[in-house]
């Protein structure tokens, strides 16, 4: 098995004990989580990390294939390369504005609130999507290490 592979597969693994997590403190939280404007818990979280996902890939202008294979693997998705590119052109500007940063930042010191556990968890698997997304293209290019960085500093302040 390919090291991208075994991380992928790590990937896979973390993510569903998050959700499993979501799940259990969502239910102890009680009305801490506001699930009238955020939802359930591991929807909002999972939807957070597809965004990175989209962020990552599309930094250095287009999608490869090889990043569509492992986002379809990771989410259990079937996209393919232009499909993935419409997504992201339909959403282009709620992801790329800064209301998806403070939306980054603000979910991640609620998680960090309510568990911090969990928030540790939830930092370790937005920098392993990065590192999978980034290494998938085969090539990362200065705009995808740049965007890598920052996702990484939003996710790690505290």
């Amino acid at each position: 098995m390919k090291d991208l592979d075994i991380s992928a597969a790590s990937f896979q693994a973390r993510f569903e004990r998050f959700l499993i997590g979501c799940e259990a403190v969502e239910q102890e939280a009680g009305a801490a989580w506001d699930r009238e404007s955020l939802g359930e818990m591991q929807d909002h979280y999972a939807a957070m990390l597809v965004t990175i996902i989209l962020r990552t890939i599309t930094a250095d202008g287009w999608v490869s294939d090889r990043e569509v294979a492992y986002l379809n693997e990771l989410f259990g998705f079937t996209y393919q390369s232009g499909e993935l590119e419409q997504v992201y052109e339909s959403c282009k500007e709620l992801i790329t504005s800064g209301d998806y940063e403070d939306t980054l930042s603000d979910s991640i010191a609620t998680l960090q609130g309510l568990n911090a556990k969990l928030a540790d968890a939830y930092r370790e698997l937005i920098a392993l999507v990065c590192d999978i997304i980034a290494r998938s293209d085969g090539f990362v290019t200065a705009e995808e290490k740049a965007e890598i960085a920052h996702i990484r500093d939003l996710a790690a302040a505290k």
